[in-house]
């Protein structure tokens, strides 16, 4: 059988479920490929074109507006003040969902490079030489490791590993009509509650450097 894909990779999408340990795995991956890294990075630029601080942007990244929030972008917007002089980013999740697919297309054009989350499997997919994939583990485990690493008690982990999964979802949902679960939209799927985060950065690299050499 031969291989569908008709570029050698010089785009990884590493989309993840809270816990699972994506953010790891990219940096792991740089440091392996020695390509750049969009993660926080991401944050730090959209923090720029936003004119606002990192931590308020995180607040509403990959984040996609509820009903409620949608009435108060709505009520911004109707107001009798001038929308240039109200700040878009702490009402309107849209706004920064399209901040972030422009410096995650700029990122692009300038390949190789590393993008973790952002919808990244989905806004790539239509590319010759992007390899998409998932990182998951078991729901106990994820909370175990949000437990240990934010020193919040178990129910607090657990009802955020709840929140920033239902976020990752809807943010997929409304912005690329995609469902996260869906196995057909990654090409390699790691459970890291069974594979270490090394066992599954070489799994990539494999992939990677089997791909060049075939080209």
């Amino acid at each position: 059988m031969t291989s569908s894909r008709r570029a050698p990779v010089q785009l990884i999408t590493v989309s993840r479920e809270y816990g699972a340990g994506g953010s790891e795995l990219g940096v792991l991956l740089g440091q392996m490929l020695g390509w750049p890294v969009m993660d926080h990075e991401v944050v730090r630029q959209l923090a720029a074109r936003l004119s606002c601080d990192e931590g308020e942007v995180v607040a509403m990244d990959e984040h996609a507006p509820s009903f409620l929030e949608r009435l108060a972008s709505v009520a911004t917007v109707t107001a009798p003040e001038p929308r240039a002089h109200s700040t878009p980013w702490t009402t309107d999740p849209d706004y920064v969902a399209a901040a972030a697919r422009e410096v995650l297309l700029e990122a692009a054009r300038h390949a190789p490079v590393i993008i973790v989350g952002h919808g990244g499997n989905c806004l790539f997919r239509g590319r010759a030489d992007v390899l998409r994939v998932r990182v998951v583990a078991p729901f106990e485990v994820r909370v175990q490791r949000v437990a240990r690493r934010t020193g919040a008690p178990p129910t607090r982990a657990i009802a955020e590993v709840r929140r920033r999964d239902a976020d990752r979802q809807h943010y997929l949902q409304r912005y690329y009509k995609s469902d996260m679960n869906d196995a057909c939209g990654y090409d390699l799927q790691i459970n890291t509650g069974t594979v270490s985060l090394e066992e599954a950065a070489r799994l990539v690299l494999d992939l990677v450097q089997s791909d060049a050499l075939r080209h």
